[in-house]
């Protein structure tokens, strides 16, 4: 695989036994991997590089892990992939709020951990997508974004941002539950993932850009509705 060409991972791991095989692996499959173990240089390095997947594995307090993916998804709309040293709904419900794609509990084997780095590094936003446009909202690629028509811009997630622009795709048109999975998440998604994501821009519809009922709900599907 040309290197030039090949997908560019960042990986922020605080843990010096651990960051060098997260690095190995990744390279072993001809992909790129940026390994920072300070989250000093990680966050004076997020300028600097332009990756196609972030992978944040830090045992440091969780205000850190999510003042780090803050500061990503602030500049980045690469996907973020987060590793937490243990299960805590709040705690991970607080990373998903902060523009994280997906929370990973470990422990997790060398093999699970190359296979969700392989099927994200393959959603990447590097590759060109159609903007859409409809009467109350715009959706632009370019910073993975949602607009208003009076100028209201909020940021997405990777996940988000696939969901409305399948959605926007179509207006009026009810894409089933199993359309919208195979094309967003492949084999690794369900109708659980999907009704969080839903909620979750639904959310950010309604109380930062309020704008109400764009995505409705129907038996066994979902549609785009807009004036």
């Amino acid at each position: 695989m040309n290197n030039q060409n090949s997908p560019r991972v960042f990986i922020v791991c605080d843990q010096d036994s651990t960051a060098p095989i997260w690095g190995y692996i990744i390279r072993d499959k001809g992909l790129v991997a940026i390994v920072e173990t300070s989250v000093e240089r990680a966050m004076q390095r997020s300028t600097e590089e332009i990756p196609d997947l972030i992978v944040i594995d830090l045992n440091a307090p969780h205000p850190q892990r999510i003042e780090l993916c803050k500061k990503f998804r602030s500049i980045s709309a690469s996907p973020i992939l987060l590793f937490l040293p243990y299960n805590n709904e709040q705690e991970i419900l607080e990373a998903y709020q902060n523009g994280v794609d997906e929370c990973v509990v470990k422990p997790i084997s060398p093999a699970i951990f190359l296979a969700k780095i392989l099927a994200w590094s393959k959603r990447s936003w590097s590759e060109p997508m159609k903007p859409h446009h409809t009467g109350r909202l715009r959706l632009d690629p370019s910073h993975r974004s949602a607009v208003s028509k009076n100028k209201k811009e909020i940021k997405l997630t990777n996940l988000e941002f696939r969901l409305l622009h399948l959605l926007m795709s179509r207006p009026g048109y009810v894409f089933p539950n199993e359309e919208i999975i195979e094309t967003i998440w492949g084999a690794e998604g369900d109708v659980v993932l999907l009704k969080n994501v839903v909620y979750r821009l639904r959310k950010k519809l309604e109380e930062e850009m309020n704008l109400t009922e764009l995505i409705k709900t129907w038996p066994g599907g979902y549609s785009f509705i807009d004036d």
